[in-house]
Formats: structure tokens, C-alpha cells, sequence
């Protein structure tokens, strides 16, 4: 294939996209789609580059090309962290390197939650990518040899990757998202886009570059296009039907190039030239602004506080960057690319073991009980499997070990009640008690489960018992009564376990500040509790059935100050609000209430 500057101008605005969408430009927040656009070209790629004479040779290249920057941005990242975060940073960072160098980096952020979500300490999160696509490569062959036996393998294989996107869409969205069989049909795009509309990748059809300029023109657009990547609409959501149109239009351009006026213009000769610094664009990016930005217990901060910032940020995105691409990306190292491979994996192995040990070694016992509050919680809800190996579960057992158990409670709450399922779910079971927990977050709330959906649930599962608990305010009395009363018509008792105390900073980070010589402001009493939680408290105070129990919690916890932490410094919430497992127990009592255990 000859050079084409009109693939590399579409590298250069898919980068450009991604970059300001990263450094949270308010104007570019569908620039995620940047990513949609280098799947197609790499799918167009392969169909050029791969030969079923030289499969090794095609391994070879792809790795010669990929492997030593994508080691080596690991591999710098993990020491930088070491360096300047703490050990609850490191950690996690230390997890995201040991997918990255099994090439799983998105079957691990699948595992951990949205690509969206900024909980979580994530410099590595951009390698997702280069998982998806890394993975795909290994299928070319099988792929390439049931497109020659017929074309129309090609169309089935794509057509269903493209449906069950669609179809998982409205029920996982980062499944779709993450994970490379229901991306497949974007490399797809661009493979038969080559194979069937060019010659061996140069445009066949150059009368009609106009289609080109339609699809380049469509792409420019992305920055106005309104996805929510976390939506279960197929419309709104991602990768749902705007990514379709992203794909076409990139196919657009690959397959009938652009008139060599649009090439030729300086802009898009500025684009040429990101284009062809693209890979180390967008390898070096995310971790700079992440570990830039980075604070104790922060997740994974994108909002640039200041100007001067902003430009230390880009500064070092484009030195790294230019250092990258010419040392790194475009050297042929001696070793050979198999042998360097093998070495960084195992120079990044041992880091993976000794880190910790030597981190710990500057770690005080108070600073780990601190840091260890990030981890001291439970899985999210009802797991990730459930929702793949059931997508239209509501509910899930968590008492899986008992066989015989004398009743089963359904625990009906938002992500507080998941902060407790464990410790609950293990009084019950002590108990010969089953749990049924709800798989959504926010039932009886706007936009949640309703009370008939929650009753027939319960019903199903032969529940005669439903432990309600949430945050404060977050449902109203009405929700509650109408359940109560739906729940009596059922002869299904409700017990309602009052909210936490919460508090108007993040815990662990207060009590790291607090370790570090600042003083903490972090005071709440049992009055200063019923007095935030009053109007609500009165509400449910009023509900008067004989089907419902109140479990009072403020007392295990406001003495008459309230604690955010055990006697040992050990965090009894993972935030302002959530508890810990350790936080949980301080609940066990209360749980026996709720279960009506002497």
C-alpha cells in the first residue's frame, strides 16, 4: 500500500479528540470516540498487512511496531508511581500493570467498573485499547481463513459481533464496551473495507473522493455529537448507533480517500504530522495527566485546576511524546523485539512482587490501616458475572453456601445497603437465613425498581421478609409507604434499617491529612445526626403498619460523638459515606434486629 496522508490525517483527529477529551476540554466530551476511529483503521491495516504465507512475519511487525513503547509506558509508569503516590495508589496501579502485561488491561477495568467512573486510581486505563486490539490480532488468522472460504462469513461474523454489542448495550454498557467480541465488528468495518472496496488498501474508486469528504467532514463533528457512555440506550449509549455512524463515515475515508486539495492544506498537513506521532500521543497522554494530577485517595482526577497547569501538562505530553516516538517507537533494538518483550515482562513481574515490599518498608501501621480502607469493602452489588451470565437477573442469592435454610430475606437498598450486604448476608446466614440482594442500584428511587417490581421479585424467590436501607434522603416516604402496603397485601414484613451518619469529607483522606500534621475538623454527634436526618426521620417515624420495624443505628455508632474510625485507626468508611467491612460489623447487632434474632 502506498503512503496515504488521508489515514494518517484521521490518526491525527482521532488523537486530537482523545488528548482534549482527557484534559476535560468541555467542548470535546464525546472525544472517547476518537478511539472508535484508530479500531477501524487498524482493522483496515490488517487486512493489508496480513498474509497467510507469513504469519510469523505478520506477528512479528505487529509486535516490532506496537510492543516496545507500549512496555515501556508501562514500565515508567510503575515507577513514577512508586515514586510520588501512596500505597493505596500504587497498589492499584500495580493491578492495572499486571493486566497491561498480559495484554487484559480491559478484561481488568471491565472487572472494576465504568471506563467513565473516576473512583478508582487509574493512569493506565487508556491501554484498554491496546487490549481489544491486541486480542483481535491473535484472531486475524482464524478470521482471514473463513473470509477466503466465503464472503459471506465476513458479513455473518460482523453482523453479529455488531448485534450482540447492541443487544448487551442496554444491559452492561462498559460489557460492551471493554470486551473485544462485541468490538469486533468496528475492526470488521475497516478489514472489509480493504479487502472488498480497495486495491490492497489504495483507493480503487478516485472519481468518487467526494464520499470521502463526507465521512472526514462527519468525523470533525464528533466533538458535537451527545453520547453518554454510561447510558443503556442504544441511541445515546456507547458503542451504540452514533459509533456505527463514526465507523461508516471512517470507512468513507479509507475507502475513497479525500481530493488532494483537502490533503495538501496546512491544517491537515498539521494533522499528518500528529497522525504520525499518534501511538506515542496517545500512549504517553493519560498517565501524565493522571500522575500530574494524582492526590491521596483523588481517583482518577481530569479537571486541570489552572492554566499554568494546563500547559506543564501539554509540555510534557509532547516531550515524552517526541522521546517516545524517536527512541522508543521507531528504533530496531538489537535484542530482537521477542527477547525485549520477554525481558520487560519480566523486569515488570519483578517489580509487581518487590514494590510492595519495599513501599510497606516506608509504610507506617496507620498509614496501611488507611490505605488498606480502599479495599476493605466488598464486590459491587451482585458482581460482574451475574450480570453477564444472567443480564435479566433482579436479584442474586448471596447466602450461597447454605442448603436448608429456614426463611430468605430480600436486602432492598442503594449503593449504602451494598456497603453492608456482606457483613448482613453473614449474620443471616449464621442464622440459617438466605439473602436475596437487588442487582439494580437504585431501586424505589426516580428512574429505579418500583415497589410491585420489588414485591413480585420477592414473591418469586419465596421472600416473606425485605431489609430496606439507604442513604439519607435518598428515597422519599412515599416510595417506603407504598411498599410497606404492597408488602402487607403479600404478607411480607418490612424492616427498615436507618441510614449511617455520614460525613462532609472523605474519611480515609482526612485521616491521611490528619496522620501528615493538618488539623482535622471532622466532628458529629448523635444530635448533630438527628438533626440533618429529622425530616426524614419523622416521615418514617409516622408510617404505622403492622407489617413494619424500624431498626435504629445511630447508637452503634454516636456515643454521644460519633466515630468514623475503630480503636485501632482502622477507617470505618471507604469515603464520606460507604462502610468498610470493619465499618459494617459495628452493624451486627442491628442486623439481628432487622432479623428478628434473639
Amino acid at each position: 500500500m502506498n503512503f496515504r496522508h488521508d489515514i494518517q490525517i484521521l490518526r491525527g483527529v482521532a488523537v486530537l479528540f482523545v488528548v482534549l477529551f482527557h484534559l476535560g476540554v468541555s467542548s470535546i466530551k464525546s472525544g472517547f470516540l476518537g478511539v472508535d476511529v484508530f479500531f477501524v483503521i487498524s482493522g483496515f491495516l490488517m487486512a493489508v498487512l496480513y498474509s497467510d504465507t507469513d504469519i510469523k512475519g505478520f506477528y512479528l511487525r505487529r509486535a516490532k511496531r506496537l510492543l516496545p513503547s507500549y512496555y515501556v509506558i508501562i514500565f515508567c509508569t510503575l515507577v513514577v508511581s512508586f515514586i510520588i503516590n501512596t500505597p493505596n495508589e500504587t497498589n492499584q496501579v500495580l493491578n492495572q500493570v499486571l493486566y497491561g502485561s498480559g495484554f487484559l488491561s480491559n478484561i481488568g477495568f471491565w472487572l472494576q467498573n465504568s471506563y467513565f467512573s473516576k473512583a478508582e486510581f487509574n493512569p493506565l486505563l487508556h491501554l484498554w485499547s491496546l487490549g481489544v486490539e491486541i486480542q483481535f490480532y491473535i484472531f486475524v488468522p482464524l478470521l482471514a481463513y473463513f473470509f477466503k472460504k466465503s464472503s459471506l462469513n465476513f458479513f455473518l461474523i460482523a453482523l453479529s459481533s455488531l448485534m450482540l454489542c447492541f443487544l448487551i448495550l442496554p444491559i452492561s454498557p462498559k460489557t460492551s464496551f471493554f470486551m473485544m467480541p462485541l468490538r469486533v465488528w468496528q475492526f470488521l468495518l475497516g478489514y472489509g473495507a480493504a479487502l472488498y472496496f480497495t486495491n490492497n488498501g489504495n483507493v480503487k474508486y478516485i472519481n468518487l473522493n467526494w464520499l470521502g469528504c463526507i465521512g472526514l467532514f462527519l468525523i470533525l463533528l464528533i466533538p458535537f455529537f451527545q453520547v453518554d457512555g454510561q447510558s443503556l440506550n442504544i441511541y445515546a449509549g456507547h458503542p451504540g448507533l452514533v459509533s456505527f455512524l463514526v465507523c461508516i463515515a471512517t470507512c468513507l475515508v479509507l475507502i475513497f480517500g479525500v481530493p488532494q486539495t483537502i490533503e495538501n492544506n496546512k491544517i491537515s498537513m498539521m494533522l499528518v504530522f500528529l497522525g504520525k506521532y499518534s501511538y506515542s500521543i496517545y500512549l504517553v497522554h493519560f498517565p501524565v495527566i493522571v500522575l500530574y494530577l494524582s492526590e491521596p485517595f483523588g481517583g482518577t482526577i481530569l479537571e486541570i485546576p489552572s492554566l499554568i497547569d494546563g500547559f506543564v501538562i501539554i509540555s510534557l505530553i509532547v516531550s515524552f511524546s517526541y522521546l517516545l516516538y524517536h527512541f522508543v517507537e521507531t528504533q530496531t533494538f538489537k535484542l530482537g523485539v521477542v527477547k525485549s518483550s520477554i525481558g520487560f515482562t519480566a523486569a515488570i513481574l519483578a517489580m509487581i512482587l518487590f514494590l510492595p515490599l519495599l513501599k510497606s518498608y516506608f509504610t507506617s501501621s496507620q498509614e496501611s490501616k488507611i490505605f488498606n480502607a480502599f479495599t476493605d469493602r466488598s464486590p459491587y452489588r451482585c458482581g460482574k458475572l451475574v450480570r453477564v451470565l444472567d443480564p435479566s437477573a433482579i436479584s442474586c442469592k448471596l447466602s450461597t453456601s447454605l442448603q436448608d435454610v429456614d426463611y430468605s430475606v430480600l436486602l432492598v437498598g442503594n449503593s449504602h445497603a451494598d456497603s453492608i450486604k456482606t457483613a448482613f448476608s453473614k449474620v443471616a446466614e449464621k442464622n440459617n437465613i438466605s439473602t436475596y440482594f437487588l442487582v439494580q442500584n437504585n431501586p424505589l428511587m426516580p428512574g429505579g425498581m418500583d415497589s410491585g417490581r420489588i414485591i413480585a421479585e420477592a414473591t418469586l424467590k419465596g421472600v416473606k421478609h425485605i431489609v430496606v436501607h439507604f442513604s439519607p434522603n435518598a428515597i422519599s416516604s412515599e416510595a417506603l409507604t407504598q411498599l410497606v402496603s404492597l408488602a402487607q397485601n403479600n404478607n411480607i414484613s418490612v424492616t427498615f434499617i436507618e441510614p449511617v451518619p455520614v460525613w462532609s469529607k472523605h474519611i480515609p483522606m482526612e485521616m491521611f491529612s490528619e496522620l501528615n500534621g493538618k488539623d482535622s475538623d471532622l466532628h458529629q454527634t448523635k444530635d448533630d445526626y438527628l438533626s440533618a436526618n429529622k425530616s426524614f426521620l419523622n416521615n418514617l417515624y409516622k408510617l404505622d403498619s403492622p407489617n413494619f420495624n424500624i431498626v435504629h443505628v445511630v447508637d452503634y455508632f454516636c456515643k454521644p460523638d460519633c466515630v468514623y474510625k475503630s480503636d485501632n485507626g482502622t477507617p470505618l468508611y471507604f469515603d464520606s459515606g460507604h462502610l468498610t467491612l470493619t465499618g459494617s460489623k459495628l452493624l451486627e447487632s442491628a442486623f439481628k434486629k432487622a432479623l428478628f434474632i434473639n
